[in-house]
């Protein structure tokens, strides 16, 4: 089995006009510790509906640790 890295994303439908992209970190080392909102990003990334690179670049940011 691959190691899995401590980070995350949640996705979330604001709106018909806008996605909020939170990043998330696993809470625990257990394979089964549940990820939680990062309390270092709590802001979150919002971006439009129809902005496919902009929703792909948060979460990627999200999942790598990097969301601002």
């Amino acid at each position: 089995m691959t190691k899995r890295g401590p980070f995350g994303a949640r996705v979330y439908l604001m709106d018909d006009k806008t996605i909020l992209v939170y990043q998330t970190v696993k809470r625990g080392t257990a394979q089964n510790a549940p990820y939680i909102v990062s309390p270092r990003t709590q802001q979150g990334a919002f971006v439009d509906i129809t902005d496919d690179k902009g929703i792909a670049d948060a979460i990627r940011a999200a999942v790598s640790g990097k969301l601002p």
